[in-house]
Order: C-alpha cells, then structure tokens, then sequence
C-alpha cells in the first residue's frame, strides 16, 4: 500500500490524491464503485478528515469521483483530454482510454437541404441528404449529441439500423469505400437547453461545447455535423508551437 510521506514537500491531500487516482486508473476501484468513507481513509493513511475533503474534492474537481450528499463518494467517467492535431473520432478515442462507445440513433430520415446545408455539402436545395440525431456515450455516460447530415446520392440505401449497431465512419468506409482523413471542427462555449439537460441529466445552464464539423474524403466534403459536447467530461487540448 503506498503510504502518506509526512515530511515530503509535497502537500499531504495531494499525495493522497495521487494514491486514490491511481488505484481507479489501475481500475482497483471501477466506474460505480464507492470508494471508502471518509473515517475509513483517514484511518488507512493517516490524515485528518480536512486532508481527505481536500483530495476527494480534487478528485471530484478532475472528473474521477462524484461525491453524493449523504450516500458516499463514487468512481465515474474521467475527463477525456483530446488533442486536436489530428483527426480523431470519438468512437475510436473512447476505445482508447477503456471506454465502450455507443451511439443512439435518435431521429433518422431523409429531407431537403437547408441552403446552408447544401453550400456545405456541395449540393443543390432540390438534391437529398439524411439527417440523424445521433446520442453519443461512452459507457453509459452521454457525451454527445450531434446532427449529420451526409449527401444521399454518396450513400444510397443507408439505414438506421446499421448506424445503431457501427460508427458511422466504419460504414462510410466498409459499405462506400469513402474515407474520411480530414475535417474542419470549430467550438464555442455554450450552456445546456432544458432538452439537453434532460438527455445529459445535467441542470439547464450547464457548461458545454458546441461544435460545428465539415468532414472530407479526398477534398469533397462528406459530412456535416452541429452538436453539443458536455463540458464537465470532455476536454480539447490544442498544442502550439
């Protein structure tokens, strides 16, 4: 058991911090679990209650532990940090950190382009595009909601239940042949609608991103994409040089 070092410079909720984070990153403690009680982590390492409050609530700061009134401290989704210097996809960057991605197709259906819409995707308003709503979770923790809306005459015969069951850039590419390998991603910051709220399980007014996405295949742009991302679980790091 790592043990508290009274006489490190290192302040002593911090080492206890670092302990507590690396037993759920070693997945000692697993996404659910409840950790300890205070009076118990103050017996195992030592401190006082004030140093635990400390650390747990730096814990809870970085997105490692919800702490619940009364009921106890438990492990939940970390913070995912995405470097933007490449492209990337959330199905493949949860996969990465552990996490199991889903997506929820929530609405499905074929339309008319907004003009916007059709000056994005190089289409005529009079052309067809699919519009989805897709609900995108890592575990069971929403992360994402987004719309796309991709080209018909690209992607003839796509269906609801194939973009239930595989990411959408695995069909684009097993099923078309069309690869994506670049996209143009703005953000802003944004609170969370009443709706929103209710799909997040957040409190309306909530921080989060927005995104606006223009994905290419070759220079032709093969999607488009407005969402929301929560920002208590989801982080973009951007490297200047």
């Amino acid at each position: 058991m790592a043990l508290i070092k009274e006489n490190s410079p290192v302040a002593l909720y911090h080492q206890l911090k670092t302990i507590l984070a690396q037993k759920i990153m070693n997945n000692e403690w697993q996404v659910g679990d409840r950790l300890p009680s205070e009076f118990e982590l103050c017996k195992e390492y030592g401190v006082s209650r004030i140093t635990v409050r400390q650390a747990l609530a730096e814990l809870e700061r970085d997105g490692l532990v919800r702490r619940r009134q009364g009921v106890g401290t438990f492990v939940t989704v970390p913070k995912i940090e995405q470097q933007l210097t490449s492209f990337y996809s959330f199905s493949q960057e949860f996969r990465k950190r552990g996490l199991n991605p889903r997506n929820e197709v929530e609405k499905f259906k074929v339309g008319h382009p907004t003009p916007k819409i059709a000056e994005a995707l190089n289409l005529r308003e009079s052309d067809e595009v699919y519009y989805l709503k897709r609900l995108r979770f890592a575990d069971d923790t929403l992360m994402a909601i987004e719309s796309t809306y991709l080209p018909v005459n690209l992607f003839p015969d796509l269906s609801k239940d194939e973009l239930d069951t595989t990411p959408l850039y695995d069909v684009l590419r097993n099923k078309y042949g069309v690869v994506v390998d670049s996209a143009k991603e703005t953000f802003g910051a944004v609170a969370i609608n009443r709706r929103e709220g209710e799909l997040f399980k957040l409190p309306p007014g909530s921080p989060a991103l927005d995104l606006e996405r223009f994905t290419y295949a070759g220079g032709l742009c093969v999607e488009y994409t407005v969402g929301v991302v929560r920002g208590d679980r989801f982080r973009f790091e951007v490297n200047l040089k």
